[in-house]
């Protein structure tokens, strides 16, 4: 399921979104308005079914506003999302139809742990793999994982602007119940019609684990969103993980040119 299950993203993808939308000059202060929109003949709905009228961005991605996340897609170009996030480590086909704004784009767990890790580390690329070393019993080492070269793909400010917002989704949005004192978190909740998929994809420094729910034959579960059981799993689990690990709070990553 980790590697293999293709499963729509929901709202986790929004940070791929954003991030576009931040490389095409726009910071988390900028003013939207929550309303009803209409593209392409498909008109989104929030999940509360009401509208929070003039909002920044930072709380349109920390409350996981669906109209604000699908106009943005359709005015940078969802193509370019789609670029975005295969730059950061998404391997899946992505459409680029209007709900893909809204994670109408089939992924693995792995994928979404591996893109996101851009945000945790400072902006650089990182590849998925499964074995660090082989060594025989008298202890020779037969094969060993080489690290790749660090590629940059996501400068400044853009990536400072992504960690501001994905860490106010837990401080007062959707993923508060991921929230683990004493270390810097962010991450994204992730929902999908009929309740089908749930998600939280977190981060700290250098960390990064995603959890997802669902059922083997797609049918729905009871009323499962992102910020529920996802979230409280990701805690569990980072809350024991954490204090084993050299984690670091989230670095900021590349210097931004002059201008």
């Amino acid at each position: 399921r980790a590697a293999d299950a293709k499963r729509q993203a929901g709202s986790s993808w929004k940070p791929f979104v954003y991030l576009t939308a931040m490389e095409a000059g726009r910071t988390p202060d900028v003013q939207v308005v929550d309303e009803p929109v209409t593209i392409n003949g498909w008109t989104p709905q929030n999940y509360t079914k009401k509208y929070l009228g003039q909002i920044t961005l930072e709380t349109a991605l920390a409350q996981s506003i669906n109209t604000v996340a699908a106009r943005l897609a359709d005015e940078v170009g969802r193509d370019n999302v789609a670029r975005v996030a295969h730059r950061l480590g998404i391997m899946s086909a992505i459409g680029t139809d209007p709900s893909m704004a809204l994670g109408a784009v089939e992924v693995s767990p792995v994928e979404m742990a591996q893109a996101y890790a851009a945000f945790s580390n400072g902006g650089f690329q990182t590849t998925a793999y499964g074995i660090e070393r082989i060594r025989t019993t008298d202890g020779k080492v037969l094969y060993e994982h080489k690290s790749d070269s660090r590629v940059s793909v996501i400068g400044n400010p853009p990536l400072g602007y992504m960690n501001r917002m994905l860490r106010q989704v837990v401080a007062s949005g959707t993923g508060g119940r991921a929230r683990i004192g004493g270390y810097d978190i962010a991450g994204k909740t992730g929902t999908t019609s009929d309740y089908k998929d749930a998600w939280f994809v977190g981060y700290t420094g250098g960390f990064v684990t995603a959890v997802w729910l669902g059922k083997d034959d797609n049918t729905p579960m009871r009323k499962i969103t992102g910020g529920g059981p996802p979230a409280d799993l990701w805690h569990s689990f980072m809350a024991q993980a954490l204090p084993h690990l050299k984690v670091q709070a989230i670095p900021a990553g590349p210097t931004a040119p002059d201008g």
